[in-house]
């Protein structure tokens, strides 16, 4: 076999896209968008009034309000109200400081909105920024499911059915030939990111037209307010290095795995399961959530208000440890396919 990583990335594209696999997950896409954009026309008809309150005006009352609202929940002792996302005191406090942001810099009322994690909000904004970001978030969910049957598929189930062991047979670069499959499910998967993107922008548009509020991001204290467009590439990139990072820890649980099955149940269970992280709400335990891959790639949730970020936790951390796992992630994952028997 050819050693050349042009002639490996091709037998690997062509892997992924055997019976047009990609044809059909792009019609499922803009399938899936144009329900979308068809359920937000009848909401919008049935709600045509409906607006939702982001707590950006009246900014002396709204602080005041949170204020309060904060000291009950820092004197409540029960434990089950720690579950209760919504009474983190970082919201609270995330809430606050947009709000005295706000009011610092003369900002007019009711011309931005506070950046939320909860996109499901968007079917009731009825602009280009509320409904990109919820046709986005529906359509990442498909581009997450590709890229993990995609990584089984090309590793797992290659061994087991025996394909793998017998190009193993030939002087194949192990190296190179990993590398190969996985930057090729990486490059589909982002080049997928960047259709929903687009195609949800473009529904956006012509369904609501270019205006939206701008958009406060917050990060510890730090408030920073950008256009609709801006937010919108904010999410965009955000949702990429995702793409990565997930593809990384697929690839990563693959290799522990010789059989498709149990490979494709694990992934599952590890990417959309964020197990422990119902324990930190209920401990409250500071900065443990550094220790968890799926807690430190949730980036959304360090520049929100209702982020279900662990306590102690910031963007600035989250950043590095991501980085850092996904290097650990690889680095073990090419140790353990350079030692796959034949």
């Amino acid at each position: 076999m050819n050693n050349k990583m042009s002639d490996l990335l091709y037998c690997e594209f062509y892997k992924i896209n055997r019976k047009h696999t990609l044809l059909k997950l792009a019609i499922a896409i803009v399938v899936i968008a144009l329900a979308i954009t068809a359920l937000s026309a009848v909401l919008q008809s049935i709600f045509p009034s409906v607006v939702i309150s982001e707590g950006l005006a009246d900014y002396d009352a709204q602080i005041a309000s949170l204020k309060a609202e904060m000291a009950v929940i820092q004197a409540e002792s029960s434990w089950i109200d720690k579950l209760i996302v919504t009474n983190s005191i970082a919201g609270y406090k995330a809430r606050i400081a947009i709000l005295e942001y706000l009011k610092a810099h003369n900002v007019t009322s009711g011309s931005t909105m506070a950046y939320t994690s909860n996109s499901t909000l968007g079917l009731f904004g009825f602009d280009v920024y509320s409904f990109t970001n919820i046709c986005m978030s529906v359509l990442m969910s498909v581009v997450i499911i590709f890229l993990i049957v995609a990584c089984c598929r090309t590793t797992c189930g290659e061994y087991a059915s025996g394909a793998m062991k017998m190009q193993f047979l030939r002087p194949l670069n192990k190296n190179k030939f990993f590398t190969a499959k996985w930057l090729s499910v990486v490059i589909v998967a982002e080049a997928l990111t960047l259709i929903s993107f687009f195609l949800s922008l473009i529904l956006g548009l012509i369904l609501y037209g270019p205006n939206a509020l701008n958009v406060a991001f917050v990060a510890g204290s730090l408030v920073t307010i950008v256009p609709p467009m801006g937010a919108l590439m904010i999410i965009l990139l955000i949702n990429m290095v995702q793409v990565f990072a997930l593809t990384q820890a697929t690839m990563f649980i693959c290799s522990l795995c010789n059989t498709y099955g149990k490979s494709i149940v694990l992934c599952l269970l590890f990417l959309f399961f964020s197990f422990g992280t119902w324990v930190e709400y209920v401990l409250a335990v500071p900065y443990v959530g550094y220790l968890g891959f799926l807690a430190n790639l949730d980036w959304s949730s360090g520049i929100s208000v209702d982020g279900t970020i662990f306590k102690g936790m910031s963007i600035w951390g989250m950043i590095p440890i991501t980085l850092l796992w996904c290097a650990l992630f690889m680095w073990f994952s090419y140790k353990r396919f350079n030692k796959k028997e034949v």
